[in-house]
């Protein structure tokens, strides 16, 4: 059975292309119930523009211009809030990216074949806050410069563009995912969120876990810890627990009962020490937490652990007297 996707699929370049002075544009929306739109139309002009492109429509989006060839830019250029800047050299596959409501208007006198993604920047933040990134404020690029990734997206895209082929949600979702994030890394110098907002970062989790484990005997304390991720000690308490499902104590107290039972099979140190070794403050304190969490008193699981080792030793050694 064909796949029905939850996908809107329209041919919605013809505005866009009549500001190229093309009255059809070949093109694709990507429109899903989950995620926001993603569009793309290929802009064939044969013999140039004898004025400036526009204006096109103000929004909140960025236009990503993918030449597949090489243009000769002679007299090329940009305005963009007012101010125009000549263009002097356009790669195959060079990048032109333009924020909409910066009011962009080409100048191209000469032909040109390229692919326009309009990206909303509600599909951009929605990525970055899946990805725990700071939404993207501008993306910057040198225009012209060829970017293989995003040459790639457009070649791909260009067989589909204008022939109503039906896309899959999956595929849809993950091409969208890819381009994101290729922009959001490539030019919108992205970086994680601050301050504990949503998870702590692989080398915080690293960093603190290499603390806890060294300090288990010891007094951990939540500003070294929190000092040691850069962060703030309310916002770190909220970022370990998104990272490890439990507060900070819950974590240290799960850690410090787990070595607890290393020693007490692998030392001949008595409970009171144990318990010293590990922090707590009496042998009445650890045995109540070690109960708590293991069900049961730390000697009389000695006891088990002893009576489940002894019939594994006596058949080892069974097996050794028959050799």
């Amino acid at each position: 059975m064909p796949i029905q996707p939850a996908i809107q699929i329209l041919n919605v370049g013809d505005d866009f292309g009549r500001r190229f002075r093309l009255r059809k544009a070949p093109s694709l929306l990507l429109d899903s119930k989950s995620r926001p739109q993603l569009a793309m139309t290929r802009i064939t002009v044969p013999f140039g523009l004898p004025d400036r492109v526009g204006p096109l429509q103000p929004e909140r989006a960025f236009t990503i211009s993918v030449h597949l060839r090489k243009p000769i830019c002679n007299g090329w250029g940009m305005w963009y809030d007012g101010k125009f800047a000549p263009t002097y050299h356009w790669d195959e596959g060079g990048v032109g990216i333009y924020d909409l409501e910066a009011d962009p208007r080409a100048v191209r006198p000469s032909a040109f074949d390229s692919v326009h993604f309009n990206l909303p920047r509600a599909t951009l933040d929605a990525f970055t806050a899946d990805c725990d990134l700071r939404p993207v404020g501008s993306l910057l690029c040198t225009e012209g410069k060829r970017d293989d990734i995003l040459f790639g997206f457009a070649r791909f895209m260009v067989p589909w563009l204008g022939n109503n082929v039906r896309i899959s949600t999956f595929t849809f979702d993950f091409f969208v995912q890819m381009f994101c994030s290729h922009v959001a890394t490539t030019y919108g110098s992205v970086a994680h969120l601050p301050e504990g907002v949503g998870r702590l970062a692989a080398w915080q989790k690293r960093r603190v876990m290499e603390i806890i484990h060294a300090g288990l005997h010891g007094d951990l304390r939540l500003p070294t810890l929190a000092n040691e991720c850069g962060l703030s000690i309310s916002h770190f308490c909220r970022a370990f627990k998104q990272s490890f499902g439990m507060s900070v104590h819950r974590y240290v107290i799960h850690r410090r009962i787990e070595f607890a039972k290393y020693l007490l099979k692998s030392s001949s140190g008595s409970l009171a020490e144990i318990a010293l070794q590990l922090g707590f403050c009496d042998q009445a304190a650890f045995s109540r937490t070690f109960g708590r969490l293991v069900g049961t008193s730390p000697r009389r699981w000695l006891n088990e652990q002893k009576k489940q080792i002894q019939p594994i030793s006596a058949r080892a050694a069974g097996k050794a007297s028959l050799r």
